[in-house]
């Protein structure tokens, strides 16, 4: 059974992975996460168009300018740090439960709180999952900065990027 103090170790453990990958060196000219030559990108920059595409899209809109149910990253994007960008990925919006609603005497309590929070999510109150246990994303995180960065700094217009060949 998970202690309080796991989630937290998790939580520190993926903050400091984050802030080391953050600190690796700019592949972009006066500090920036991305590189964007003539309209093509280099591969951070790709892979982090790709991972867009691959869970972000389909809420955020496919050139990430925002839609009814989720809000324009181009734009949001421009308010937030490496750092604070990877914590919102990672840990937005996370389904957590009291541990008095998954244990005890009602065995159904876990089933109700799932069938809780994905009805909540239908009347959109609650959106974007946090991503910091998928192995697809988690890695990809500062990448996908480096995307949106791009696109919210205006060096890269909307539409699949091509890449840049050495």
């Amino acid at each position: 059974m998970p202690t309080r103090q796991e989630p937290l170790l998790l939580f520190g453990l993926v903050l400091i992975a984050s802030l080391a990958m953050a600190t690796e060196p700019e592949s972009g000219s006066q500090g920036t996460p991305y590189k964007v030559v003539n309209g093509k990108v280099d591969d951070r920059t790709y892979l982090g168009w790709r991972a867009f595409h691959s869970a972000c899209h389909t809420c955020h809109g496919v050139d990430a300018d925002g839609t009814d149910i989720a809000p324009d990253l181009v734009e949001r994007v421009k308010r937030l740090s490496p750092e604070d960008f990877t914590i919102k990925v990672l840990t937005s919006y996370r389904l957590t439960f009291p541990s008095s609603e998954v244990s005890g005497e009602n065995p159904t309590a876990l089933r109700e709180g799932i069938v809780a929070e994905v009805l909540r999510r239908e009347r959109g109150e609650l959106i974007m999952p946090a991503w910091e246990g998928d192995p697809n994303i988690r890695p990809h995180v500062l990448d996908l900065y480096a995307y949106l960065r791009a696109r919210a700094d205006g060096v890269l217009g909307p539409g699949r990027p091509e890449r840049l060949t050495d």
